[in-house]
């Protein structure tokens, strides 16, 4: 399904082939240093932040490695 701002604070059921989830609230989030947003349900929600905090914390390290490469 496809979600927007006007389902923001639904509440609801999502049925798939992995198993269902009760009462799940919808949201948005974004991203804090790139600013990408996700709206959906609470669960992917934090998949999202996790994966956005994972690749921005391994651009960081890449960064830095290659200042001190040139240092």
């Amino acid at each position: 399904m496809k979600y927007t701002e006007e389902n923001i604070g639904d509440i609801v059921t999502i049925e798939d082939d992995k198993g269902s989830y009760y009462e799940e609230r919808i949201v948005l989030v974004y991203c804090q240093v790139c600013g990408a947003k996700y709206i959906g349900p609470i669960r992917e929600a934090g998949g999202f932040l996790g994966g956005h905090e994972v690749f921005h914390t391994w651009e960081y390290k890449i960064e830095l490695s290659a200042e001190e490469m040139e240092a």
